[in-house]
């Protein structure tokens, strides 16, 4: 069967190193990554979901890729010296999961610690959707009280039994334990959590990846509403070590876990922008991927280069795998797309929700503020994790007087005899230093974070707030003027009622009967047109000088209107002196 996943014209004549190896899977795994075809097979692997692992040793001169290795071969590989000529190698490896042997053979030769191992090998958590177990399991055990009561008797007999119960009860089940310690499960919680482990023949580093995708799956949109605070794509573990050897190991979380390899479109589309950083790092480790009618920015400066100048070719085997290290973390994809005008939701929400509010403002558009809010502070989170990661790889590891004590303790002729020892353990003890280019490039991206990704953040932040105040003044001034609607029409129905009432009188008196009196109609009907061109020019009169008059938003009393005049003339007087 896997003669057939290797067809006989991509094979090719391997060097030494790899004809060395006692592996015939090496041999045949391994193929010329500079050929054509070649390497448009390793573009499709890559590219391919089911893809476990990839490794490429590479040089100026010539590059060598493999796909799908197993445990052993990853171990033959690692355990052979590579030769000068193939100065860099990275190991990619995807479903970590599911190889777990071959990362125990990674962490035996670079030796990991034994907590890193076992979170390395952690077994991804499943997505939890809707309650729905847990609701209907509480919702029978409110209408059957009894049943359950009985239940949770029997449960208790079971497990609990002397000493043992009152350990549980401390301590917890162990089940209850593994799902708290699950790495993934707090990534998943925490956007923001980040690693960084020093050792002495590798430096690592871990953090969460968000990739802008609006078509995710679907049990992440059926979360509870707890989502609506995180922001919108696909959060994603990657492990980036960095070795002495000038082996960079990539270690990425599987966003679709549990699946058997049966995807949906939408998964197929996210798994390929998840890779799309990876995907062009991978491209660009090969000459004959042709970059000219690409973006400039996805053109990497790994194998690649314009002059052949000696100070530039003496330090590419150094600079390589500090290069690749950086480019792998940089992802500038997914990081300033987040960010970016183009693709940055968040300053087009909050324009049109200001929109919106001046036209008409509501309550929901606090809540929706609110929801932006918690995004934006966990988006802010994030890259400041990113920065405090960068601080952390760029900042000086120095050996401590206590570490170099615990490294050798000798004394007298010994001490002098293994003064040169010490001096190899204390610059061991500093980890992985990074070439001079790979800091270069750290201190702009972190510069970068700074200016572009959380300046960005924080202005949508302070509009946000801007916005709350506003939509809460708007509706302040809605209900000043609906109370002012009411204020008006109060007074129109008090001075209609005003306008009749001598009216009212006036028609009383006529309908008296009075001795040697007689009121004809022509009579009534002056009187009544006298009497409300009189209650007409009344009204007019008070409402002016009261400053009630209708046809104005604002209105200001007679007297403060004289005021106000006679200040006007004062004022001109005073400036004519």
């Amino acid at each position: 069967m896997e003669a057939s996943l290797e067809p006989e014209s991509l094979s090719g004549a391997l060097p030494d190193y790899y004809q060395d190896i006692e592996n015939l899977r090496i041999r045949q795994r391994f193929k010329d990554f500079d050929d054509p075809k070649n390497y448009e097979r390793f573009d499709l692997d890559v590219r391919n979901p089911d893809t476990k692992n990839l490794v490429v040793d590479f040089g100026d001169d010539e590059a060598y890729c493999a796909s799908n290795l197993n445990s052993n071969d990853i171990a033959d590989i690692l355990d052979a010296p590579r030769p000068p000529s193939l100065h860099t190698r990275w190991i990619n490896i995807w479903m970590p999961y599911k190889q777990k042997d071959t990362l125990h053979n990674i962490a035996k030769v670079y030796d990991f610690s034994p907590r890193l191992l076992a979170v390395m090998v952690t077994d991804p958590i499943r997505v939890a959707k809707p309650n729905v177990g847990k609701s209907h399991s509480s919702l029978i055990r409110r209408l059957n009280p009894r049943k359950s009561s009985k239940e949770t008797s029997v449960d208790l007999e079971k497990s609990l039994d002397g000493i043992e119960s009152v350990e549980h009860s401390i301590l917890g089940e162990p089940e209850q334990l593994t799902q708290v310690e699950n790495h993934y499960q707090i990534a998943h919680d925490v956007w923001h959590w980040s690693t960084v482990d020093w050792g002495r023949r590798f430096v690592c580093i871990g953090y969460n990846s968000l990739y802008p995708i609006t078509s995710v799956s679907r049990d992440r949109v059926a979360e509870n509403s707890e989502s609506k605070d995180l922001p919108e794509g696909i959060r994603v573990w990657t492990w980036l070590i960095l070795t002495v050897d000038k082996t960079v190991i990539s270690i990425r979380e599987d966003p679709f876990p549990y699946h058997n390899g049966i995807y949906e479109v939408h998964e197929m589309r996210s798994m390929l922008t998840i890779r799309r950083n990876l995907i062009n790092v991978f491209r660009q480790l090969s000459k004959v991927h042709d970059s000219s009618h690409e973006n400039a920015m996805t053109i990497l400066p790994i194998r690649r280069r314009i002059g052949e100048t000696v100070e530039e070719t003496a330090h590419r085997p150094t600079d390589a795998p500090g290069l690749l290290f950086f480019y792998l973390f940089e992802d500038w994809f997914s990081a300033f797309n987040l960010v970016a005008r183009r693709e940055h939701r968040y300053a087009a929400e909050l324009n049109k929700l200001r929109e919106e509010m001046l036209v008409k403002a509501e309550l929901f558009h606090i809540d929706r503020l609110h929801h932006i809010g918690r995004q934006l502070a966990v988006l802010k989170r994030l890259y400041q994790s990113y920065e405090l990661l960068i601080e952390r790889v760029l900042e000086k590891q120095e050996a401590t007087l206590a570490s170099m004590k615990n490294s050798h303790i000798a004394s007298g002729l010994d001490s002098l005899q293994s003064s040169r020892h010490q001096i190899m353990e204390a610059e061991s003890l500093l980890g992985v230093s990074l070439s001079s280019a790979a800091k270069v490039r750290f201190a702009r991206l972190r510069t970068a974070i700074r200016l572009y990704a959380l300046s960005e953040m924080q202005e949508c932040l302070d509009q946000k707030e801007s916005l709350v105040m506003m939509n809460f003044n708007l509706i302040a001034i809605k209900e000043s003027f609906s109370v002012e609607r009411l204020t008006r029409i109060t007074l129109l129905l008090a001075k209609v009622t005003l306008l009749f009432m001598p009216v009212s009188l006036m028609t009383a008196y006529f309908g008296s009967e009075f001795v040697n009196a007689d009121f004809t109609v022509k009579q009534y009907w002056i009187w009544f047109g006298v009497i409300l061109g009189t209650s007409i020019f009344a009204l007019m009169i008070f409402s002016f000088a009261s400053g009630t008059m209708e046809g104005r938003i604002l209105y200001r009393p007679l007297t403060r209107r004289i005021f106000d005049a006679i200040s006007k003339q004062f004022k001109r007087h005073g400036t004519t002196d």
